[in-house]
């Protein structure tokens, strides 16, 4: 029997994994906040479909978010409020942080009567009018939560509030439920009203309880993730986050 000589068994075992290494696309590995959940959906696959480069996209509340992002050494790229970044991973990992866009908190209605948002005492009035209301839980790290529940107990309203309300995951569900009506009032991000139903929206919280969030983007400095990064702040990606309710950072 006719042995295949070792030199050329060798060549064709280089020549497969270099042909496997370039078939295996690169990917970048994200998890951010679920304010950005659509608009980062619609980039990803664009970008996959440019480039070739697999985008693994995980999203929940801005504190979660975070969280997942630390735990996990192969993700590249968290997308979270700029001040979570600045006090809890930029000063204990290398990479670079880039502000992105900014969101304002607002108030979902599922009633056919929408309530006025003038001031602070219509949106008392409001909170206290309603049957039910669903917010996104403080203790999963959620931004808009975490600003609402200090908001009703400036009103003197906690009590009351906390009776009927609803304690959702996210800003996602909020809005599911009350898309669903199985609640009259949700409060999470106005991008996350806007890529669920912009006719729900009833509008951002009155002065003084007006919340605007910027959130960055905080990446590992490597030739993939840069390139990924860069297609994320051009003009066709900022007109992206606009459609879906972001207001893009210049």
């Amino acid at each position: 029997m006719m042995r295949r000589p070792v030199s050329m068994s060798l060549a064709w075992v280089t020549c497969f994994f270099m042909f496997m290494s370039t078939a295996i696309k690169a990917e970048e590995i994200l998890y951010a906040a679920a304010g950005v959940k659509l608009p980062l959906i619609e980039l990803a696959q664009l970008y996959e479909k440019q480039k070739g480069t697999k985008v693994s996209l995980d999203f929940d509340t801005a504190g979660a978010a975070e969280k997942m992002f630390l735990e996990n050494p192969q993700a590249t790229i968290l997308i979270t409020t700029l001040d979570r970044i600045q006090k809890n991973v930029a000063p204990k990992n290398q990479g670079q942080v880039i502000p992105l866009a900014d969101t304002v908190a607002g108030i979902a209605v599922s009633t056919a009567s929408k309530p006025s948002l003038k001031n602070a005492q219509d949106l008392k009035q409001a909170l206290l009018q309603v049957n039910s209301i669903a917010f996104s839980d403080p203790s999963r790290g959620a931004t808009v939560g975490t600003h609402f529940l200090k908001v009703i107990r400036e009103l003197g309203i906690e009590k009351e509030v906390m009776q009927k309300a609803t304690l959702a995951r996210d800003g996602v569900e909020t809005m599911k439920l009350v898309q669903s009506k199985k609640v009259e009032l949700g409060i999470t991000q106005i991008s996350e009203i806007v890529q669920a139903d912009a006719s729900l929206l009833l509008g951002a919280f009155p002065d003084p309880y007006d919340l605007s969030t910027r959130y960055a983007l905080w990446f590992k400095d490597n030739k993939e993730t840069v390139q990924f990064v860069q297609f994320l702040k051009t003009k066709d990606a900022q007109a992206i986050y606009q459609k879906h309710g972001l207001r893009p950072h210049q």
